[in-house]
């Protein structure tokens, strides 16, 4: 074997193993520099998890900001995270109404973190760490694949669940108008049996995306199971809440379902329920557009109920 004055051993192309030494990347500064990120790792099950990076500045609150939390008792502007000029980062409690804690203590004045620095408001923590560009991306890949429905891109059910919940509760608090949206794809056993369940599949993620498209800046939502889908719409009235239906039932019957050159056809049925004082829980909600969903299908699908 020779030694480090081996010819062999200065070869680059000699292998390792089964990889070359050019086939080794090698990190660019870029991606070894450490930026800030922010981890819920305490909070409404909604939340748990949740991973952003600080680039310049992040505001984080109820109902604004780029870090938003489904802690009630989060201000909805609550605290600010930012990169100063020489690459420290700082934290500021934007007088929210419950204040904010730094490792246990008030937050008073902008303060410098530091990587491992626990940030407490409301109910929620977020952890302060400092990670490369590889790790950030896998901790967003982490969130991912923990959070949304890999076929849809909506979000995954037991996250859905946990918002519904909250949205529930701040609609209580309110009160304000809450709508929740029971959706079912029709004839899908049809497109399966005759074309398989891979274009099953695709039409039911083109309707996913589709709905998700619908609703963002209005409300959430997720595939319950299947080619079923729910959603729920805060804040809105009766009126737009039907709106959204109606606009959700054209965008699927107007919608492309192409797959290696064949093309299928694809309507929803969607039952809406209103919250109101008869109904005391997510339960009761959902069983509530349930039955608005079965009579949109008696009265011949591809329709919107109450």
């Amino acid at each position: 074997m020779g030694g480090h004055d081996d010819p062999e051993w200065l070869d680059p192309s000699k292998t390792l193993g089964s990889t070359t030494l050019t086939d080794i990347r090698v990190p660019q500064r870029e991606e070894l520099r450490l930026r800030g990120t922010l981890l819920v790792i305490s909070g409404t099950p909604a939340d748990l998890g949740v991973h952003l990076l600080v680039r310049g500045e992040v505001i984080v609150g109820r109902d604004f900001g780029q870090l938003k939390l489904r802690d009630g008792r989060v201000s909805r502007r609550h605290v600010r995270v930012w990169e100063d000029d020489d690459g420290r980062y700082w934290v500021e409690d934007m007088k929210s109404t419950n204040g904010t804690l730094l490792n246990g203590r008030a937050l008073e004045v902008p303060s410098k973190v530091a990587d491992g620095d626990k940030i407490y408001l409301g109910g929620t923590v977020l952890k302060f760490t400092l990670v490369d560009e590889t790790e950030a991306r896998y901790l967003e890949r982490m969130e991912r694949l923990a959070g949304t429905d890999p076929l849809t891109g909506l979000h995954a059910k037991h996250r859905f669940d946990s918002m519904l919940e909250e949205a529930l509760r701040q609609a209580r608090l309110g009160p304000e108008p809450l709508c929740m949206m029971m959706m079912d794809m029709d004839g899908l056993k049809s497109i399966n049996d005759r074309h398989g369940h891979r274009m099953g599949a695709h039409t039911i993620a083109t309707v996913g995306k589709a709905i998700g498209k619908v609703l963002r800046g209005r409300g959430e939502a997720c595939r319950f199971g299947g080619d079923e889908f729910s959603a729920y719409l805060p804040r809105l009235s009766e009126a737009r809440c039907k709106l959204a239906a109606e606009e959700i039932r054209l965008v699927v019957e107007d919608g492309v379902y192409e797959l290696d050159g064949t093309r299928v056809t694809a309507t929803i049925s969607i039952g809406i329920a209103f919250l109101d004082e008869g109904i005391t829980s997510v339960g009761a909600l959902v069983a509530a557009a349930d039955q608005a969903l079965y009579r949109a299908k008696a009265a011949g699908r591809n329709c919107v109920s109450l």
